[in-house]
């Protein structure tokens, strides 16, 4: 939980953004290398947002089982682990912890970035539909701020990444729409039942150890010959079927248009090859001169611009 103290009062006594954000980031600094306190930072978030009364199930459930795997696994380790992992995480924490702290405070958060906004909505009105927008809303930042260190990871890593980015957009897929399943979809992508923390608990679906080897490509892609795997395999066989649709629709709800250029054609690609990132960023800065010079207001031609969707 982030405090508050003399030393990030505003000027006239009163605590302001500028202050949350410097405290958020203080905390981040302060349990950076600890992914204990990582962990434990977390745990509090959802003991005071996380709606424990749901017959003893909160929504940090999903979100903690899978921390628990990557400190059990070693990727958030300051030294023997991932610099993507690790980075993606903590500026997950950033994202959530800043929203609890301008709850925690009263503030609005009109300034915040939009998967704090997507937090906030989350504290007051908790739902698997606004814990999903804020959770993957977040996640998706960091893939988008840090496809360099993704870059670094070998190549059963990154296949990993899409694995785990295409599962999780899925799960939301099942709360925004429900249609595939109907009311058993969106039972089933709950962040507090039990589907959803098994999924991301199991060893036979998330190797306990890193870096991943050759040896691990076909544990992650479920080519066991158990029930749970034959279950994996039917499960991502249906959304690679459906992976443009999915990530065009996935894009939406968590306003990050990027996730367009983590397809190659139908298939998964993260991290994007630097040459389709300059190509993007190229289109969309002759989007925003095209919206400057037709008379929009800056802000409205970059949010245009930055909403263009990569093919």
């Amino acid at each position: 939980m982030i405090g508050q103290d003399s030393n990030t009062q505003g000027r006239e006594g009163m605590y302001t953004y500028e202050d949350a954000v410097a405290a958020t980031r203080e905390l981040c600094r302060q349990i950076e290398n600890v992914p204990a306190r990582r962990r434990a930072v977390r745990e509090d978030f959802y003991k005071r947002f996380g709606d424990a009364d749901n017959d003893g199930l909160s929504y940090g459930d999903s979100e903690l089982a899978f921390l628990d795997w990557e400190i059990q696994a070693g990727v958030l380790d300051p030294v023997t682990g991932s610099a993507w992992w690790r980075n993606v995480n903590l500026h997950f924490i950033y994202l959530s912890e800043l929203a609890g702290c301008l709850a925690q405070h009263g503030l609005a958060g009109d300034q915040a970035p939009y998967p704090t906004r997507c937090w906030l909505t989350f504290i007051a009105d908790p739902s698997p539909r606004h814990w999903y927008r804020a959770h993957n809303a977040s996640i998706l930042a960091g893939f988008a701020l840090h496809q360099e260190e993704a870059r670094a990871e070998n190549a059963v890593g990154q296949l990993f990444l899409n694995i785990t980015l295409y599962r999780l957009m899925f799960a939301q897929a099942l709360v925004e729409e429900a249609t595939l399943f109907a009311e058993l979809g969106a039972l089933l992508a709950d962040p507090r039942g039990f589907s959803v923390k098994l999924l991301v608990s199991l060893a036979e679906f998330y190797p306990p150890h890193y870096p991943l080897t050759e040896a691990d490509r076909e544990v992650i892609e479920g080519h066991g010959l158990g029930i749970e795997e034959l279950g994996v395999r039917l499960m991502d066989g249906w959304i690679r079927f459906e992976l443009h649709k999915l990530y065009s629709e996935a894009a939406v709800w968590n306003q990050a248009p990027e996730l367009l250029a983590y397809l190659d054609g139908a298939e998964p690609c993260y991290p994007p090859a630097v040459d389709r990132c300059a190509e993007r960023a190229a289109v969309q800065t002759v989007a925003l001169l095209e919206g400057v010079l037709a008379g929009q207001d800056l802000t409205v031609a970059e949010e245009s611009a930055s909403g263009l969707q990569a093919g």
